[in-house]
């Protein structure tokens, strides 16, 4: 009688752990098979979002560009001292209007007067002294060098006289053109050096709003096309471009632009901050509401609208004018189909329907998604509105 082999009992064990290991695992695959299989037909039968739509026709529009700008004086004069002397007398304060060639200080003329009577006392002698060599010459008796040693002497006594006078002008400090007089250092009993600041006159009218252009708007503006500013005030001003740099700045690569406006009641100040907007060039566009903007999954802002397709299309913004609410976009087809409530909740590519239509009829409201509709579509949809 034969042995039969002794099986020990850790096999047994461990032939039993594999077959149930086996068993649950394909229970698993079985069950997430199932799941997605009946999952799948729920992902298929979700239904578009409901976006509202408005159609829109683009329209004639001038591009502008807005630059940051600042005021400054059409021209600015410091007046220095041409004589050196005592100041005598001040004639306007800081702050007053001026007209061209009003008294703004006097230098004291002091011992320059004496100076001046003498030399128009050599001038005298020296003419006579001309005329008699002049009328001896004529007659033989002096020679054709002696005249003209007297006609010399003549007329350096005269440079001697018209530059005595010239300092004597110098004595009064006038204003160079209409303005105001910003500063005046100076007071009654200073003494002031030849280069001294006497005075400085600001002209108001008209003033410059200074701004920069970049590269690719340098060849749209030219001067004396029109433009406008807006002031730190709020108020808006027109005026006309003056003056487009050739050359740009080397160390920012834009070339300044200057426009010209009027300002006769003297309220604009030098140095103030301002909008300089200059027009470009004229192209379609879409007037939309400023709100209807939203961002793609790139973090792209644009605007989204309906396709022929009846799909979702996302268009970069290109922003070619703008104010506080309103925003034409360029860049778009002629007639575009516009989503004006829902486009938080779809993306570019999805398959949405239209719940209403703002230009589909007089009078006719436009239905807002519901709560159902405004959900997330079954590919995701941006987080944005």
């Amino acid at each position: 009688m034969s042995r039969m082999p002794h099986i020990r009992p850790i096999w047994i064990v461990l032939v039993i752990v594999v077959v149930l290991a086996a068993w649950l695992a394909s229970g698993m695959v079985g069950n997430t098979d199932q799941s997605a299989a009946e999952a799948a037909p729920k992902a298929d039968k979700a239904e578009p979002v409901s976006v509202a739509v408005r159609t829109s026709t683009a329209e004639s529009v001038w591009r502008e560009v807005e630059l940051n700008g600042r005021t400054a004086p059409d021209r600015a004069v410091t007046l220095r001292a041409q004589t050196a002397g005592r100041i005598e007398s001040v004639q306007a304060r800081r702050g007053a209007r001026v007209n061209a060639n009003d008294v703004l200080a006097r230098i004291a003329v002091d011992d320059r007067s004496a100076s001046r009577n003498e030399a128009r006392a050599v001038v005298e002698q020296r003419r006579l002294q001309y005329e008699a060599v002049r009328k001896m010459s004529e007659k033989g008796y002096q020679t054709r060098t002696d005249l003209a040693q007297a006609k010399s002497d003549l007329e350096a006594a005269q440079a001697q006289l018209a530059e005595i006078q010239q300092d004597i002008d110098n004595t009064v400090i006038r204003a160079p053109f209409a303005g105001v007089l910003e500063t005046r250092p100076v007071e009654i009993g200073d003494y002031v050096g030849v280069g001294d600041e006497i005075a400085r006159v600001i002209q108001q009218d008209p003033f410059v709003v200074r701004g920069d252009l970049a590269e690719k708007d340098v060849a749209f503006v030219e001067p004396g096309q029109s433009g406008h500013a807006r002031l730190i005030d709020g108020r808006t001003v027109d005026g006309t471009v003056r003056y487009v740099a050739t050359e740009a700045d080397e160390a920012t690569r834009t070339y300044p632009v200057e426009l010209e406006v009027d300002n006769p009641s003297g309220r604009l100040v030098s140095g103030a901050s301002a909008k300089l907007i200059l027009p470009l060039e004229e192209v379609e566009a879409h007037d939309v509401a400023a709100d209807l903007l939203t961002l793609n999954e790139a973090g792209d802002m644009g605007i989204k609208t309906i396709g022929e397709d009846g799909r979702v299309a996302f268009h970069t913004a290109d922003i070619v004018k703008s104010n506080d609410e309103r925003l034409w976009l360029g860049g778009l087809p002629e007639t575009v189909r516009l989503i004006t409530t829902g486009q938080g909740f779809v993306r570019a590519g999805d398959p949405v329907r239209i719940a209403g239509d703002a230009d589909a009829a007089a009078g006719g409201a436009v239905a807002a998604p519901t709560q159902d509709d405004a959900r997330p579509a079954a590919n995701g949809a941006d987080s944005d509105s």
